[in-house]
């Protein structure tokens, strides 16, 4: 079912205002301008409705929403979505239903379903391939499609995969984060077999006990080093992908959900670990040295970069309902954004935009992270808006 498109509440900021954005926001067949810049476009996911919410986070415009349901009546889950390199095409997670959606970015046409394992859930783009790893959570398994034919061409199966969560690459190498067990799967990605895995001390490898109670992601900074959190432990673990040298595990505090490395910056290597049960914030280094911060919140699945504030981070406190300012080297706080609602996960663009879905407002905010003034509220922009995916800067999910 298509959904009226939301109007568009602009703030009177950094020159934006209502007047700039025309009069293309009243109805559900508004179809994308033939002259719009499509590496500016993000893409809303909702996870109880199936719509995905369009709109040009450089302009503000709204573009329109597509119809992403797989089968007439049911709700696709949607999870994630992922837009090619080139901004063509955008691949949608639609975890309930085992596919993914293929959408032309020009059109806003739904143009293909590709059938993949059970509860389909992140996808990630291998650099300088045709490539999307699809992580298949029910089967433990892993699918790639060829982004050319729109084709599963390989899947990939191994005992240390618990639940796979998420795929980041470094080299010759593939980290797939387990979120029930106590390993990091490490591919080769010659021969697309599993050659090691990463755990943290005090671990072995194979399943853990709660859900969730693994890695959620690893992320791997622009050096090279790769930070994974176990969450059961409270430990984060830190690998050197260049020297495949195990640099050790540092204690994070309870509950951490993920550690989270600035793509923008290369030189100044940390990452950021929130922990859910001391509300806190670490900061951890590859010479395994830590500094921690009470800006946290007991629920918080990201934490944010921009190049155009440099030397801070963007701390998603999605119970608190608000985006935490701090400096990113002592943890001092330094602002609160309030955003009206519960916050799941974001993505800042290359120009300094922090695009943050409110999930519990069905809501959407666009914020300026050099002035940390809010630019733009979408409303209606779905039910449960989960996750937002631009063709460049920091992506990621939950």
């Amino acid at each position: 079912m298509k959904h009226a498109i939301p109007t568009l509440f602009l703030l009177p900021l950094l020159g934006a205002c209502a007047g700039d954005q025309g009069d293309d926001t009243g109805g559900a067949e508004a179809r994308p301008a033939a002259s719009g810049d499509l590496a500016n476009r993000a893409y809303v996911v909702s996870e109880q409705s199936n719509e995905m919410f369009v709109f040009d986070y450089d302009t503000l415009e709204v573009i329109g929403t597509v119809d992403t349901t797989v089968r007439p009546g049911e709700v696709n889950a949607n999870h994630m979505a992922i837009v090619t390199p080139d901004a063509s095409k955008i691949y949608v997670s639609a975890s309930h239903e085992n596919t993914m959606v293929v959408v032309d970015a020009a059109t806003l046409e739904v143009t293909g379903m590709i059938p993949v394992g059970a509860h389909n859930g992140h996808v990630s783009f291998r650099p300088g391939t045709t490539e999307l790893w699809i992580m298949e959570e029910d089967d433990n398994t892993v699918s790639i499609v060829d982004t050319e034919t729109d084709e599963v061409v390989r899947r990939l199966s191994d005992d240390s995969f618990a639940v796979p969560h998420f795929a980041r690459f470094s080299g010759d190498y593939a980290y797939i984060a387990n979120i029930q067990g106590n390993q990091v799967s490490v591919v080769d990605l010659g021969t697309f077999q599993v050659v090691d895995t990463l755990v943290a001390e005090g671990t072995e490898m194979g399943t853990c006990t709660v859900d969730p109670c693994g890695f959620a992601d690893a992320q791997i900074s622009s050096d090279g080093i790769l930070y994974a959190s176990h969450i059961e432990t409270g430990r984060t673990l830190v690998y050197d992908t260049v020297n495949h040298e195990r640099l050790g595990t540092v204690e994070v505090g309870g509950r951490p959900w993920s550690a989270f490395v600035n793509p923008f910056v290369t030189g100044e290597d940390a990452a950021l670990v929130p922990s859910w049960e001391e509300q806190t914030v670490t900061r951890v280094t590859p010479a395994i040295e830590t500094l921690t911060a009470a800006v946290g919140d007991s629920e918080v699945y990201g934490i944010n970069y921009s190049a155009t504030a440099p030397g801070e981070a963007f701390v998603l406190n999605r119970n608190k309902e608000q985006v935490a300012v701090i400096d990113a080297a002592t943890g001092e706080l330094i602002d609160t954004i309030d955003v009206g609602g519960t916050t799941e996960t974001g993505t800042t663009t290359p120009d300094g935009r922090l695009l943050v879905p409110v999930s519990s407002a069905n809501s959407m905010a666009v914020i300026d992270t050099a002035t940390r003034e809010i630019l733009a509220t979408y409303e209606d922009v779905g039910i449960y808006p989960w996750s937002v995916a631009t063709a460049s800067g920091q992506n990621y999910c939950h």
